[in-house]
């Protein structure tokens, strides 16, 4: 069942741009849940092809010197703290950036551009993780 006081909490960070370091598995958490349970949203990925999007992302926060995962596969979300094998993407990048990007703040190919974030992977793993969580965010603060 989707925690409705998590859900408000992140709607509401989503959309006054309040989010905070260390705010990103709250929201992992809410698409977690929300990916599992919501049929609404599983019809957006399909609406938009991304039900055959396999992601797996190892992100690096460096000035924090934390690991952590980021897994999208069938219209859901998982995550975990740690390195995962055979990563899609590898991204790193310091707290702040990552907040902005997962919160809607801060879009990637600009943050790459400013050399604000390093990756290895493929440029379209980039913009799948972009993708993943534009839709994601869109979706909650709609719901």
């Amino acid at each position: 069942m989707v925690n409705l006081e998590l859900l408000n909490e992140v709607k509401l960070k989503l959309s006054d741009g309040s989010a905070m370091p260390g705010d990103y598995f709250k929201l992992f958490e809410i698409y977690k849940q929300i990916s599992s349970e919501h049929a609404g949203l599983r019809d957006e990925f399909e609406d938009m092809a991304m039900l055959d999007m396999d992601f797996l992302g190892q992100i690096i926060i460096s000035d924090e010197n934390k690991k952590f995962w980021l897994k999208f596969k069938e219209g859901k979300v998982d995550y975990g703290e740690g390195d995962v094998d055979n990563p899609s993407l590898t991204f790193t990048t310091n707290m702040a950036t990552f907040t902005g990007i997962l919160f809607g703040t801060i879009e990637i190919s600009g943050a790459h551009e400013a050399g604000d974030v390093s990756f290895d992977g493929g440029s379209e793993a980039l913009m799948d993780l972009q993708a993943i969580t534009s839709v994601l965010n869109d979706f909650l603060q709609n719901i």
